[in-house]
């Protein structure tokens, strides 16, 4: 799969054997160290040096005359004074000198149907590090009790944080008693009302978002960080270290997403200029 390819100009920055100027890619790639004997290339040469110096012959085999082809074709074309540029191929299939990782990303994935709750997860002002482990359990892959037992008949299926019920996903987001009480005093009123625990209403309201867009953000976030410190502090108690208080992570959680809501009042635009009135205004 080729990413990228050479724009000669002077030629005298651009590897002919190595990088990727012509049509060809990668010479080397194509004819071996053997091709610089049969050529009367030398490895370390310039595409600069080949194009001035270099002596048709008469070459036997096609990919030979194929690589003089196109030494030739470059010869009647001229070089000129520029510095050599370094393109980028986009998802459409032309190449730009400026990179893209996104671009990029999408030519070397497998792209699926995008699922019904991508943006309640992957959105823009999320932090990657909670997106991923809510992405992981929005697809119920983490590795709760329920399913460690599968491969351990052995283990220890009663949630860590309650030790009143089996450990699912579902228990654990948001029927267990601990997670309960976090979940309520983080979201508040935010939906709408305070008895929002379901795991398949919640999800609904992650896909289809509220009323208001800041709304919206603040009920994604607020997720995904009571994900992540839920899944943290079971992880925690699990291998025996000390747990950590109601009250305590709530303050905690409370003050990481005033924290996100401030950095994003900063950017351009006021998009979030309300947002902390709105946190603030939903208990």
């Amino acid at each position: 799969m080729q990413l990228a390819k050479v724009e000669v100009n002077s030629g005298s920055d651009t590897s002919f054997w190595f990088a990727r100027w012509s049509q060809l890619g990668s010479l080397i790639e194509l004819t071996g160290e053997r091709g610089c004997l049969i050529m009367g290339i030398p490895i370390n040469s310039t595409v600069e040096r080949v194009v001035q110096t270099y002596r048709a012959r008469r070459h036997r085999f096609l990919v030979y005359q194929q690589i003089e082809k196109e030494i030739l074709s470059l010869r009647r074309q001229g070089l000129n004074q520029q510095e050599d540029a370094c393109l980028w191929k986009r998802d459409n299939g032309d190449f730009k000198p400026d990179f893209s990782t996104s671009q990029t990303w999408n030519i070397v994935r497998t792209q699926s149907p995008k699922v019904t709750w991508f943006k309640g997860i992957w959105f823009r002002e999320a932090t990657p590090k909670l997106s991923f482990i809510a992405w992981l359990a929005i697809q119920n892959r983490l590795a709760t009790g329920d399913r460690i037992i599968r491969w351990n008949p052995q283990a220890i299926t009663t949630c860590w944080l309650c030790n009143s019920a089996e450990e699912t996903r579902d228990h654990l987001f948001f029927e267990c008693g601990y997670s309960k009480e976090v979940w309520r005093s983080i979201m508040g009123n935010l939906a709408g009302h305070r008895n929002l625990f379901q795991w398949s209403q919640i999800v609904q309201i992650l896909i289809k978002g509220l009323r208001e867009r800041v709304s919206t953000f603040l009920f994604r976030y607020g997720f995904q960080v009571v994900i992540y410190a839920i899944w943290y502090e079971r992880n925690v108690r699990r291998v025996g270290e000390a747990s950590q208080t109601t009250s305590c992570m709530i303050r905690r959680l409370d003050k990481m997403v005033r924290n996100r809501i401030t950095t994003l009042r900063k950017n351009p635009g006021g998009k979030y200029e309300k947002a902390m009135e709105v946190w603030f205004g939903r208990n």
